[in-house]
């Protein structure tokens, strides 16, 4: 009788559990996820940060949390975290009661991009797995991981020779807006230099002299086509040929910036966060603009979105002027260059910067 009382206390006891945690398994449970950076390069590691508390008396015998994070967030092993295909991750948790626990896993991020990790599901349950209570959570875990920056041996000649033409023109072009002070004239200066006031003070000829320009304004323009007769999707690697691209554009905006030199960034591409848009960004200076430019090349998806071509059409019928353009892009065509043509006139400058990779394109 003894064990037929044990049985039947035991089972009252389960019934009871159930019901309980059917009802209350994920009452006043809280669940926070974020990562420790929100902007890390290429290669870097991150934490992403998970928190769980319960604000009851009751402990909860076991609470799952389960998402799916891209294969490219690489996590380090450790106990409690299950890893299937990759890509789906569970967290197994226990909470005793009025508890709070924080688990950092370690992430490599192994490929550029904009990675959202918000959502999740939270499982809890009973000490027997008889009862299970559910909810979705969505918070704010996300991340933008930059591309990564080619140390100057590896960027193309072409991008080198127009980072000394730059620097060549910003100290042999004086800013006639920039008047730094005035000086006696000398055979060859500009008339149209002459101060007239201090000329009269004086009584004899005086020129203004000027300050040589602060910085051009960049514009960097990734093309993401792989040749100009391109329809429809891209091969593989292809697109992981134009990755290098997105390496040398971050290496010339961060230049830029390193420089004083104003930089903005456009391309044909799409913009990941905004299926169907393209990405622009317009010039400006300083690290706020950098990372601006790089989180729009964390976002850029390698996928052609419109013609390049229609993408220049854009900048001349804005009226472009005085910029410095620099194409990126795996190739030049006649037609590129007819545009190209056109916004020179227009009284910009037009640069191509080959890329070059692992193809040898």
């Amino acid at each position: 009788m003894t064990a037929f009382w044990i049985i039947v206390i035991v089972g009252i006891f389960a019934l009871i559990q159930v019901a309980y945690y059917n009802k209350n398994a994920l009452k006043k449970v809280n669940y926070e996820r974020y990562f420790s950076e929100k902007r890390v390069f290429a290669g870097e590691k991150v934490n992403l940060v998970e928190i769980l508390g319960n604000s009851k008396l009751i402990p909860v015998p076991w609470v799952r949390v389960e998402s799916r994070i891209p294969s490219e967030l690489k996590f380090k092993a450790q106990e409690n975290l299950e890893i299937a295909l990759e890509l789906f991750h569970k967290s197994l948790f226990f909470l005793g009661g009025y508890s709070r626990i924080t688990r950092r896993h370690e992430i490599t991020c192994t490929k550029r991009g904009y990675y959202d990790c918000s959502k999740a599901s939270i499982a809890a349950g009973d000490l027997f797995g008889l009862a299970t209570a559910r909810r979705d959570y969505e918070g704010d875990a996300k991340l933008y991981v930059y591309p990564a920056i080619p140390r100057p041996e590896d960027m193309p000649d072409s991008a080198l020779k127009w980072q000394g033409d730059v620097t060549v023109r910003r100290w042999i072009m004086p800013d006639p807006m920039l008047v730094n002070g005035i000086r006696e004239y000398r055979p060859g200066d500009s008339r149209k230099d002459v101060h007239w006031g201090a000329t009269a003070r004086t009584g004899s000829l005086q020129v203004k002299t000027h300050d040589y320009t602060v910085s051009p304004r960049v514009l960097l323009c990734m093309n993401c086509q792989i040749n100009d007769q391109l329809v429809g999707a891209m091969q593989p690697q292809d697109v992981e040929f134009l990755e290098n691209g997105v390496n040398i554009s971050a290496a010339l905006a961060a230049w830029c910036c390193d420089n004083g030199i104003d930089a903005g960034f456009c391309s044909n591409g799409e913009n990941r966060s905004r299926h169907g848009e393209t990405l622009y960004v317009a010039p400006g200076t300083g690290e706020a603009k950098l990372n601006e430019i790089l989180e729009a090349l964390a976002v850029l998806n390698i996928k052609m979105q419109k013609g390049f071509h229609a993408t220049m059409d854009e900048l001349i019928n804005a009226g472009t002027t005085e910029m410095d353009i620099v194409i990126v892009s795996a190739y030049w065509s006649d037609s590129l260059e007819t545009r190209a043509e056109t916004l020179r006139k227009m009284n910009n400058s037009v640069s191509w910067v080959h890329i070059k990779g692992v193809l040898g394109r």
